[in-house]
């Protein structure tokens, strides 16, 4: 089954698909870049749940010394 396309006026990447009506962008490089962007944002958000866990532990530690010390 061919889909057919026809370009939307005023833009360069863009073109609807004639029997659903859906805007497409057909910019590659764009897609891939939004991809890269994804994971680089996830890569980041699972570094900082580390860091949090790390801290969290960390000052468990810390008050179990000082209780062992104080008490």
């Amino acid at each position: 089954m061919k889909k057919d396309f026809a370009k939307v006026e005023g833009h360069t990447t863009l073109v609807r698909e004639e029997s659903s009506q859906a805007i497409v962008n057909t910019d590659v490089e764009s897609y891939r870049l939004v991809l890269h962007r994804r994971e680089v944002m996830r890569t980041q958000r699972n570094e900082i749940n580390t860091l949090k866990l790390e801290v969290t532990e960390i000052k468990t530690l810390l008050r179990t010394l000082i209780e062992r010390t104080h008490g």
